[in-house]
């Protein structure tokens, strides 16, 4: 299967012609809302067009970490993701959080920590489908080996010329790859993120 991932960067997106597209593209995921306070300015009319193109839509939340508080952060966080999609249409996929920044230098049995409250919380309000993406060496220097979160499904984001990428310690495959940011897709301006799955994801 194929899919993009977009947000307000990639500016105004004609979904029309995005499902049109030679290569076919089976699903889009759209960014919600990062941190504590911020709603992607596209988000809700990407979702809306998307939808009524066809194309089957999930959404993803850009993690901050911003404090040393990590429980409490990663509830507010959490929350803040679920007022932003609770306004929004359906999602016909898993609800991902998206992390790739540590800017407070959090250790890593609080990343993993952070990581657990955040779907937990997720799960508490009944979005019980959920999914990380990050990329290798994000994940390999900011979780102990024994993190213990590898049931988890991974969409990873790894650009190499190769069969398949390079798994983070701690997984045994990759639910979405993430192959890269440079792609071109009809009705959308500029490069875009080309995404790829073995399997069905929906």
């Amino acid at each position: 299967m194929n899919g993009i991932d977009v947000s307000a960067n990639n500016g105004l997106i004609d979904w029309s012609r995005v499902a049109k597209t030679i290569v076919k593209i089976d699903f889009a995921y759209i960014k919600a809302s990062e941190g504590i306070g911020y709603t992607d300015a596209k988000f809700l009319s990407n979702a809306i067009k998307a939808k009524a193109n066809n194309i089957k839509i999930g959404y993803y939340h850009f993690a901050s970490l911003n404090t040393n508080n990590d429980i409490a952060d990663a509830k507010a966080e959490a929350d803040y993701f679920i007022s932003v999609i609770k306004k929004a249409p359906p999602s016909d996929l898993p609800f991902v959080l998206d992390i790739e920044t540590n800017k407070v230098g959090l250790k890593k049995p609080q990343v993993v920590e952070w990581i657990i409250t955040f779907f937990d919380e997720m799960k508490k309000a009944g979005y019980k489908d959920t999914a990380l993406y990050s990329y290798t060496p994000f994940l390999d220097s900011n979780l102990p080996p024994n993190h213990g979160l590898g049931s988890i499904k991974l969409w990873l984001a790894a650009y190499v010329n190769a069969p398949a990428p390079k798994l983070p310690r701690g997984w045994n495959e990759c639910w979405i790859w993430q192959y890269t940011s440079k792609g071109t897709v009809g009705g959308i301006k500029g490069n875009v993120d080309l995404n790829k799955t073995v399997k069905p994801i929906y």
